[in-house]
């Protein structure tokens, strides 16, 4: 058998990769992405809420009462967490299954309809609210710095 440069490049770099593949993945905790935003993903952070402030000039009460406004959909977003986190884990229990069950995901997804809608709702609220603390051009400045935002 004749070991030739280039079978001994082709194993060293299959070897290497298989050394290398599992310390790609060691800052990876394991939690799923859905339990990692969890944390406040969908709720404007302090961070969020400076930046918007610095950006559109936003007077002491009306961050006041944007916080108040978040704190509000914060609650009422809280009370839907166990419905959410329970359509999650019986959506993981079907993924998790040997044969994929159409017709039990459509009947989970129906019957959580009035979850999502509640949950949409909560949100639609908040934005509207949110946008009736603003003068008209701190919300023309906020429309145009959302539709800049889109265009990336």
């Amino acid at each position: 058998m004749k070991i030739t440069l280039k079978n001994i490049a082709v194993v060293t770099s299959l070897c290497s990769a298989l050394v290398l593949a599992p310390a790609s993945f060691a800052g990876h905790n394991g939690g799923n992405y859905q339990g990692e935003r969890d944390n406040g993903y969908h709720q404007m952070s302090e961070k969020k809420l400076a930046k918007l402030s610095r950006k559109l000039g936003l007077s002491e009460s009306q961050q006041a009462d944007i916080k108040v406004l978040r704190n509000e959909e914060k609650a009422q977003i809280e009370a839907l967490k166990p419905a959410m986190k329970a359509f999650r884990e019986q959506v993981k229990t079907l993924m998790s299954a040997d044969n994929f069950d159409e017709e039990a995901f459509v009947q989970l997804q129906a019957s959580n309809q009035d979850v999502f809608a509640a949950m949409a709702l909560i949100k639609a609220k908040s934005k509207f609210a949110m946008k009736g603390v603003l003068t008209q051009e701190q919300l023309a400045k906020f429309r145009s710095m959302k539709h800049k935002r889109s265009r990336r």
